[in-house]
């Protein structure tokens, strides 16, 4: 069964205690990809990818760079996984012909949850469990059961580790 991990940086990789312990000790905090991942959290995601052999797509912000250099910034800074895709940009017609616009709450941001919709419409056609690790509740309600929501502070945690797998694993 496919498993997949849409996959936020800021506030989930990428963590605000990271961020100021960098700064405050004078380290570099930012390369020719962007800001530093945290350690820790980088190692809660390999655990994720270990325990389940899921693939990941990239859903944050930083897919406007391309999936090519999404994949050379993960293969450059040896990150675990398989980066396999980034999300559309826009609602896919697949998605698009087969909407419940009762999912979709007119109060709230929810762009993230789209695209996540449009790219499992246009891309899983087996069965396939995912987890969506985002600091931002920007999902489609019938999204939840799948969302991991990060503290941006701390990113993925162990606990929230936990729950991602549990989640692809069944």
């Amino acid at each position: 069964m496919k498993k997949i991990i849409f996959l936020d940086f800021d506030g989930v990789l990428n963590t605000e205690h990271n961020q100021n312990m960098l700064m405050y000790h004078g380290k570099p905090w930012k390369d020719k990809h962007g800001a530093f991942f945290d350690s820790d959290a980088v190692a809660e995601l390999k655990r994720i990818v270990e325990e389940t052999g899921a693939d990941i797509v990239i859903e944050s912000s930083w897919k406007y760079l391309g999936l090519e250099a999404m994949k050379q910034m993960w293969s450059d800074r040896n990150m675990p996984g398989n980066v396999i895709d980034v999300t559309p940009s826009s609602a896919s017609d697949n998605l698009l012909l087969n909407a419940d616009l009762d999912d979709v709450d007119p109060g709230r941001t929810q762009w993230k949850g789209v695209e996540i919709a449009s790219w499992i419409a246009d891309n899983l056609h087996e069965e396939a469990r995912y987890v969506i690790i985002d600091d931002e509740y920007v999902i489609l309600d019938s999204q939840l059961p799948h969302f991991i929501l990060t503290n941006p502070y701390d990113g993925i945690t162990p606990e929230l580790a936990d729950r991602a797998i549990k989640i692809l694993n069944g």
